[in-house]
């Protein structure tokens, strides 16, 4: 059965990264796997060899892009479903928007937030952006409660964070004291358990522009 890391490989041949003259690739357990399953094929050079991706192993990738489709979906489907309750409470959401924020050790960081979200508002002071972190399974809220300093990349953009699973997934007093938790009851009944810190936060024009750029979405106000 082939892992994350045989497909990241398999991928990774595919991209052309293993080509001749682009550095001979040191051989492993994994490629002996995907050779012996027909994915790859192994080309011996002066130096080395390299590896190149086979019909076969091109069908492969294409099928585990959508096996990882399927996988996502409940999260994806759930995420959609917030942000309509969001804009049905008058925001203005994106959903899965890239940001680039300054921290405070004076660096940059890439954040991908689930769903991000402002008031619908002509006053910056209550825009109150925040952003909505989805699970919908236990290892992923584990692994996420465990990098603090993704939180902090959220926070430089969002007065409040918080994360949002299935009703009984996650048990309120494991979610960072910083971070408040939302739960769906039924598809599309949202409720609010655990309160967020909140704190203002004031938006830079960097922060604005990509906002613009990559529309969000929101409900008409008559």
């Amino acid at each position: 059965m082939l892992t994350r890391l045989h497909f990241r490989r398999l991928r990774h041949y595919w991209q052309g990264k293993s080509l001749p003259g682009g550095g001979a690739s040191l051989t492993d357990g994994i490629d002996l796997d995907l050779a012996a399953a027909g994915l790859i094929e192994r080309r011996d050079v002066i130096g080395g060899v390299y590896f190149t991706t086979t019909p076969a192993g091109e069908r492969e990738l294409h099928a585990e892009k959508q096996r990882e489709i399927q996988r996502r979906a409940p999260h994806h489907e759930l995420a959609s479903r917030l942000a309509l309750h969001l804009q049905e409470k008058g925001r203005v959401t994106w959903e899965n928007i890239e940001l680039r924020v300054d921290v405070d050790s004076g660096k940059r960081q890439l954040i991908r937030p689930d769903v991000f979200s402002l008031a619908a508002t002509y006053n910056e002071k209550n825009f109150a952006p925040c952003v909505h972190e989805v699970k919908v399974s236990r290892s992923d809220f584990l692994s996420d409660v465990a990098k603090p300093e993704k939180r902090t990349g959220y926070l430089a953009v969002a007065e409040s964070v918080f994360y949002v699973a299935p009703l009984g997934l996650i048990d309120p007093a494991e979610v960072p004291d910083e971070c408040g938790l939302v739960v769906e009851h039924t598809q599309g009944a949202f409720e609010q358990i655990k309160r967020a810190k909140k704190r203002f936060v004031q938006l830079t024009p960097s922060t604005f522009m990509n906002l613009v750029l990559k529309p969000g979405s929101v409900r008409p106000i008559f």
